[in-house]
C-alpha cells in the first residue's frame, strides 16, 4: 500500500462526518457528562443527598450538559449495573446521516465484494482519525476484541474491531473496478451510485481511466443509464464528467443501445434524450474539464528555476462544445428523424440545429484525430486513448454513420440547408478517410465489429460485440 493510500486511510474526509467538529464537540461534552455521572466520590462515607453544594454542582453539569446536546441528547444515563466505570473508547454520539447499504445482487461473489467495500473502506470513514488509529494499532488488538468501538447510524449498531492496515483494507480503486466488473443486472447496477457516493464519502479518488472502464462495462450491459444517474448526482457521487475518454464511452454505450434495438422507436428517443442530458449536464458548473494542476511535488507556485517536466497541453473544445460530444447527439437526432418523422424530415428542426453547431467548431478538412493540440495525443495527454486504432474504429464509426444519416435527412432541403449538407459532406468525406484506413489496419478487433453494427446489414445491430471486460483491465487500475 502505499503512503498516499495510508493517509486516505487514516484522515477523517469532512464529507463522510460532514459537521465532524460539531460531532466531537458534543462527543466531549457527553463523555464529560457520563464521566461525572460515574466518577467514583472521593469519600467513601459521602451521599449523593449528604450537601446542598454535592447536588447544585450537579445540577448545573446537568444544565450545562443538556443545554449543549438539546433538543435530542447524543448520551443516555449509564444503568444501575454500570455506575463506576465508562467505557471511554467506545462511547459514541449516534449520527444522524445513512449509512451506505447495497441491495441484494445478483451473485454470492458480488455480495461478498460489496459488504467487504461497505465494512472495511467506507464505513472506517465515519470514524475520526484517533479512533482510525486505534483500530489499525496492534496495542489496542485485544482491547477491541472485547470493547469495540461502536457507532449508531440512523438506528443501526456498527461495531469497530482491530484491523491490519496493510492486509484487511482492499484497494479502494481495484475493489470498485471489480465490484463494476461483477454487476450484471440492471438490479445489480442499481447499488452504482451508492458505491460510489460511498467511496467518495472515504476520500477516495477514482481516476478517470476507472471511470471509463465502468462506463464501458455498464454500456455492455445496457445500464448506462447508472453512469448517467451518477453524474447527476455529482455532489454525493464524486462522478465529475471531466474526460474526453469516459464521454466517448457513454455515447458509444448511447448509440449502441439504439443500434442493437435494431433502431425500435422507443429506444432510439430514449437514447436521443439520454444524450441531451449529458449534454446539459456538461454546461453545468459541476462538470466539465478543470484548470490543468500544477506538476507533482509542486504546491502552490512553480519556482521560476524549478526543472518541471513538459506536461500535455488541454484539448482545445470545452466539452459541451466538442465536435466529438455533439456528433454522437447529432447521429441520434437524424436516427430519430429519419426514421419515425414524416418522409424522414426534419419535422422539429434538431437535426439542422445540431448540425449548424457541429460544422461551426470543426474546421473543414481538419481530420478528427488533429481536431486537439498534438501534445494532447501523446502519451500523457487526454486524447491519447483516440491514437489507438481499435478505440479510435470503436468511437469514430458510430459518428461517421450519424452524418451520413443527417446528410440523407437535410438532403432534399433547398436554401440555407443545402449549404448546411455541403458543410456536412466535408467533415463527412474527412472522417471517412480515417475510418477506412483503420479499419484495414484492424479487421478482427472490437473496432470492426463495432462499424459492423452501423454499416454491415444497414446497421441492425445483430452483431454480438466481443469486448474485453473490465475485469480483464482491472489489474491496471493500481498501476495507473
Amino acid at each position: 500500500m502505499s503512503r498516499q493510500s495510508i493517509r486516505n486511510v487514516l484522515r477523517t474526509p469532512g464529507n463522510a462526518l460532514q459537521g465532524n467538529v460539531a460531532l466531537n464537540c458534543q462527543q466531549r461534552a457527553s463523555l464529560s457528562c457520563l464521566s461525572s455521572a460515574a466518577r467514583p466520590r472521593s469519600s467513601t462515607t459521602a451521599s449523593p443527598l449528604s450537601t446542598s453544594s454535592a447536588s447544585a454542582t450537579a445540577q448545573r453539569r446537568s444544565t450545562t450538559c443538556a443545554s449543549i446536546l438539546s433538543p435530542t441528547p447524543a448520551w443516555r444515563p449509564l444503568p444501575s449495573s454500570c455506575q463506576g466505570q465508562v467505557r471511554l473508547l467506545s462511547a459514541t454520539a449516534p449520527l444522524n446521516f445513512d449509512a451506505i447499504t447495497f441491495r441484494p445482487s445478483s451473485s454470492p461473489e458480488l455480495e461478498d465484494l460489496l459488504d467487504n467495500i461497505r465494512n472495511k473502506i467506507i464505513l472506517l470513514s465515519y470514524l475520526t482519525e484517533l479512533e482510525r488509529r486505534k483500530i489499525f494499532d496492534a496495542k489496542y488488538a485485544r482491547k477491541l476484541r472485547s470493547d469495540p468501538i461502536t457507532r449508531e447510524i440512523n438506528g443501526e449498531i456498527i461495531r469497530f474491531s482491530h484491523m491490519d492496515l496493510f492486509n484487511d483494507i482492499p484497494k479502494a480503486r481495484l475493489a470498485t473496478v471489480r465490484a463494476v466488473s461483477l454487476m450484471t443486472t440492471r438490479e445489480d447496477f442499481l447499488n452504482l451510485p451508492r458505491l460510489l457516493e460511498g467511496m467518495h464519502r472515504a476520500g477516495r479518488r477514482m481516476h478517470p481511466s476507472d471511470y471509463a472502464r465502468i462506463a464501458r462495462r455498464a454500456g455492455e450491459r445496457n445500464c448506462i443509464i447508472a453512469v448517467i444517474e451518477c453524474a447527476k448526482q455529482v455532489h454525493s457521487t464524486g462522478f465529475r464528467l471531466e474526460n474526453s475518454e469516459v464521454l466517448a464511452e457513454i455515447f458509444l454505450s448511447l448509440q449502441l443501445k439504439a443500434a442493437e434495438s435494431g433502431w425500435d422507436e422507443t429506444e432510439t428517443r430514449q437514447a436521443l434524450n439520454w444524450a441531451e442530458q449529458v449534454v446539459d449536464l456538461l454546461e453545468h458548473p459541476d462538470h466539465g474539464r478543470l484548470p490543468a494542476r500544477p506538476p507533482r511535488g509542486h504546491k502552490g507556485n512553480v519556482p521560476a528555476d524549478a526543472v518541471v517536466p513538459p506536461q500535455a497541453p488541454l484539448p482545445v473544445y470545452p466539452l459541451h462544445r466538442d465536435p466529438q460530444v455533439l456528433a454522437g447527439r447529432l447521429h441520434l437526432a437524424a436516427a430519430v428523424a429519419d426514421r419515425f418523422s414524416a418522409n424522414g424530415a426534419d419535422t422539429d428542426g434538431k437535426v439542422s440545429r445540431y448540425a449548424t453547431e457541429l460544422v461551426q467548431l470543426w474546421p473543414a478538412g481538419k481530420g478528427f484525430r488533429a481536431l486537439h493540440p498534438e501534445g494532447s495525443y501523446g502519451r500523457r495527454g487526454e486524447m491519447y486513448y483516440l491514437t489507438i486504432d481499435n478505440k479510435f474504429l470503436s468511437v469514430a464509426s458510430p459518428l461517421l454513420r450519424g452524418l451520413d444519416t443527417a446528410i440523407k435527412v437535410l438532403g432534399g432541403s433547398q436554401g440555407d440547408s443545402a449549404a448546411l449538407v455541403s458543410e456536412l459532406q466535408a467533415r463527412r468525406d474527412t472522417l471517412a478517410v480515417e475510418v477506412n484506413a483503420t479499419l484495414a489496419s484492424s479487421p478482427d478487433r472490437r473496432g470492426a465489429i463495432i462499424y459492423n453494427k452501423f454499416f454491415g446489414e444497414e446497421g441492425s445491430g445483430n452483431t454480438n460485440t466481443t469486448t474485453t471486460t473490465i475485469t480483464e483491465e482491472a489489474g491496471a487500475a493500481e498501476a495507473a
